[in-house]
């Protein structure tokens, strides 16, 4: 896979932090800007280059003695659901989805407040005011999306996603703590799935995974999925020593630049 032409974007790198995912550990990131003009290719283009998407901002890390967070993404005409996933489905009957722009509300709001405040209180957004909220859901230059789902007119949960040339990329996703049960992060995943391969595109970008961590475990349940791998995307059950092979190819960069 080509990487994102430096011609049109500017790179930058961060300092050493410590790592948000593995405790003990420190993380860089590389990240870019992208302007209204430029965003459309460009952000299907980094996607598929392993980027996440902050706002305006693309990242992916860049640590120097680590390459556990893995980009992996979903192929979307491949997929069939499992058992614990059609038991999702049948649990949600109730519930409608709908696909909308990407417009904050008091009511979704809400749903992310509860939300953070049972999944995630010692976090960095568990303190996420209105107005950072919205700039959230709405500060991107190009096609993002809600999927909201509601029960009659009560709102249970949202995803923000991306709309890419080769799919979607799910970007963030709350629902109402105490509707656990119902497995609604399961079920927006599997809509936003429904959405995919209704507009007929391969691919369902899930953001990073991690080997390690527990809340990212569900990721490797929706297969196939595919890990990339210095610049390739391979069938996750080839992926073992992603992780390996990710380390000496950033090593390889890196010497091939000293030497140049």
């Amino acid at each position: 896979m080509p990487r994102p032409p430096r011609g049109y974007l500017n790179l930058y790198q961060t300092h050493e932090a410590p790592c948000p995912y593995l405790p003990g550990r420190r993380e860089k990131k590389i990240f870019t800007m992208l302007e209204r003009e430029t965003a459309g290719p460009l952000a299907t283009l980094l996607t598929a280059s392993g980027f996440r998407r902050n706002q305006g901002m693309f990242y992916r890390q860049n640590c120097a003695d680590c390459a556990a967070c893995l980009a992996v993404r979903l192929k979307v005409p491949d997929f069939t659901p499992d058992r614990q996933m059609r038991r999702a489905l049948k649990r949600n009957e109730d519930l409608v989805f709908e696909i909308i722009p990407a417009k904050a509300s008091q009511s979704l709001y809400a749903v992310f407040r509860d939300y953070l405040a049972a999944r995630h209180s010692d976090g960095g957004m568990a303190e996420m005011f209105y107005g950072e909220f919205t700039q959230m859901v709405e500060d991107y230059p190009d096609d993002t999306r809600l999927l909201v789902c509601r029960a009659g007119e009560e709102v249970m949960g949202a995803m923000l996603f991306d709309d890419l040339a080769d799919g979607a990329s799910a970007v963030y996703s709350f629902f109402r703590p105490e509707e656990d049960k119902r497995s609604l992060g399961t079920w927006m995943i599997l809509k936003l799935i429904e959405y995919t391969a209704a507009t007929k595109r391969p691919h369902l970008y899930l953001g990073f995974w991690i080997r390690q961590s527990r809340k990212m475990a569900y990721k490797a349940k929706f297969q196939p999925l595919q890990v990339l791998v210095d610049r390739q995307w391979v069938d996750f059950e080839k992926a073992q020593d992603a992780e390996r092979e990710i380390l000496a190819a950033r090593a390889a960069e890196d010497s091939a630049e000293k030497e140049a």
